[in-house]
């Protein structure tokens, strides 16, 4: 009896009997091997006659129970070897096979060769077909092919693809005249919520080959790379795809792509910057110079002073940390803010806040216009030579100057005798919005006559047309409303807030200056210390100031008042 083993492992059994050959298949054995195992182990043994349907039989009810396969074994015969040769190439991935034609002998079997193969240590990748057409054909054959080994296929590498434009450097606008606009030069990278950031190719574990012997190749796997993961973003479930979860800048940031709401310049916002258009909140840790924009429709924070320049926050508010100062020139600062704006001080600006405007020294030479209050009440306190509109009401240390004419400081329903100011007002605003549309109106006609003539539209170009359609709608109709206010600021301004308005004067109130509250004007004609300004029976009149109520209950800027009224006596 013996023992059919496949890796070391007793499979079977083969048993002579006199009535034939019985084999059998243990049943708890059966998952380890295939039937290809057996049949391979059997020749192996020599036995070149077997019935192999009969040997896939038992294999496949591995009862374990003996059950006869042939009449007897017939084992290969030594004699044919000289008409059999196999040799087998030295990377082990192809096996030759030469066939002489026998004289005197029985023919040349498939399973002949087998043996023989097996007997050379061959076991895998065999081609039986060509193996019978070779013995069918009945010709001798030199060093035939007849077993491939399987080449390896090592694993790909993970590889990832930006799907944005990450160049930082600066790209200025070529405008429809063909001029070069160097302010202008896309630095920002605006990418929407839920935009595809990136996408990986997976890492591939590669396939094993083996050799004609058996001898298994191992694959190197593929090196896998970890997804640019940062802040403010998120990937797909299957790991393969990253988004923005916000509308933001997106940088390359330690190797991950992060995205942020707040844009920050590090320095100035010069032509190393260009203008500034964002969709979050801006923080600038220099200046912003002359005759350059940031437009935001939150928040915007300059660490340094703004020139002539020109600032918007369309939903936010602006803070100034050094002040904002024009020129004597033509060429103011501009600011508009939804909410507040705050800064050290302001000269030579034109200045509108949907809400408060709060200074920290002073006021000069230029036109404020504040939905609600208008406050400068810490160090100098001063409002000179400068055209002042408050819904609310206004708080100054000291008003107008020695020799200051041109001061106007009115408060809450606008005066009729003086609509000229108001226009003034609202045609300042204005301009500041007409200019921007009209270099948008330009960007937008470029990029459309682009689109026309290129016969593939850049998907880049595509998404910046879209956003500038966008927002020269937003502008049209920031400009429509700002003149259906000027046609109608009258009606529009009375009472809009439901408060007494007020004018308090924490210092001096000097003669010169035009007061209004409401529709009542009244020229200063002598110097007043610490008086608010209220309408009484629809006259204008001086009271006594009470400092709490100036100051918001503030005891600190009523002290810093006192030492420095101290010192002036």
């Amino acid at each position: 009896m013996d023992s059919i083993l496949i890796t070391d492992q007793e499979v079977g059994k083969f048993e002579q009997r006199e009535d034939g050959v019985y084999m059998s298949i243990y049943s708890d054995t059966k998952d380890n091997f295939t039937y290809e195992d057996v049949r391979r182990e059997i020749i192996r043994k020599g036995v070149v006659n077997g019935d192999f349907n009969a040997v896939r039989k038992v294999y496949e009810e591995a009862t374990g129970e003996p059950q006869k396969i042939a009449e007897y074994f017939e084992r290969y015969d030594t004699l044919k070897d000289k008409y059999i040769s196999v040799s087998i190439s030295d990377n082990e991935m192809e096996a030759y096979l030469s066939l002489g034609v026998p004289e005197g002998l029985a023919e040349i079997t498939v399973n002949d060769v087998l043996y023989k193969l097996y007997e050379y240590g061959v076991e895998k990748g065999i081609d039986e077909k060509l193996i019978v057409k070779l013995l069918k054909a009945g010709q001798p054959v030199r060093n035939a092919v007849v077993a491939k080994g399987k080449n390896v296929v090592n694993g790909k590498d993970a590889n990832i693809k930006i799907l944005i434009d990450l160049d930082k450097s600066a790209k200025p606008v070529i405008t429809d005249e063909g001029s070069v606009d160097f302010r202008n030069i896309n630095l920002i990278k605006i990418v929407d919520k839920d935009q595809l950031l990136a996408v990986k190719e997976p890492v591939t574990e590669g396939e094993d080959g083996f050799a004609v012997t058996g001898r298994i190749v191992e694959a190197r796997p593929g090196e896998d790379l970890l997804m640019p993961r940062g802040k403010n973003t998120y990937l797909s479930e299957d790991g393969l795809q990253l988004f923005s979860s916000l509308i933001g800048n997106v940088f390359l940031e330690s190797e991950a792509l992060t995205v942020e709401n707040v844009y920050i310049v590090k320095g100035n916002v010069d032509f190393s910057t260009g203008n500034i258009s964002y969709p979050g909140d801006v923080v600038i840790n220099g200046d912003v110079k002359a005759d350059f924009s940031v437009h935001a429709e939150g928040n915007i924070v300059v660490r340094g002073t703004v020139e002539a320049a020109e600032l918007v926050s369309t939903n936010g508010s602006v803070e100034v940390k050094k002040g904002i100062i024009g020129t004597q020139q033509e060429k103011k600062a501009k600011i508009v803010a939804g909410n507040h704006v705050k800064a050290l001080f302001i000269q030579e600006a034109v200045v509108s806040s949907g809400k408060d405007i709060e200074v920290g020294s002073y006021i000069l030479n230029s036109s404020i216009h504040a939905e609600r209050d208008v406050v400068a009440v810490r160090d100098r306190g001063m409002i000179a030579s400068s055209n002042v509109f408050s819904g609310n009401c206004v708080r100054a240390k000291n008003i107008g100057s020695i020799s200051d004419t041109k001061t106007q400081v009115k408060v809450g329903k606008i005066v009729k005798g003086d609509v000229e100011f108001k226009a003034k007002q609202l045609d300042e605003e204005l301009e500041v919005f007409i200019e921007e549309e009209k270099q948008i109106r330009k960007r937008m006609e470029f990029l459309e006559l682009l689109k026309k003539r290129l016969p593939q539209f850049p998907p880049e170009k595509e998404k910046e047309l879209v956003v500038t359609i966008k927002k020269n709608k937003k502008l049209e109709k920031i400009r429509e409303d700002i003149i259906t206010e000027k046609k109608d600021f009258e009606s529009k301004f009375t009472d809009q807030f439901g408060f007494e308005r007020k004018i308090y004067v924490l210092q001096t109130l000097w003669p010169g200056v035009l007061v209004g509250v409401n529709d009542q004007v009244r020229k200063i004609d002598a110097r007043q210390r610490r008086v608010v300004v209220v309408l009484d029976e629809d006259q204008i009149e001086m009271k006594r100031l009470i400092m709490k109520e100036a100051t918001g209950g503030k005891s600190d800027i009523e002290e810093e008042d006192e030492e420095e009224e101290g010192k002036g006596e």
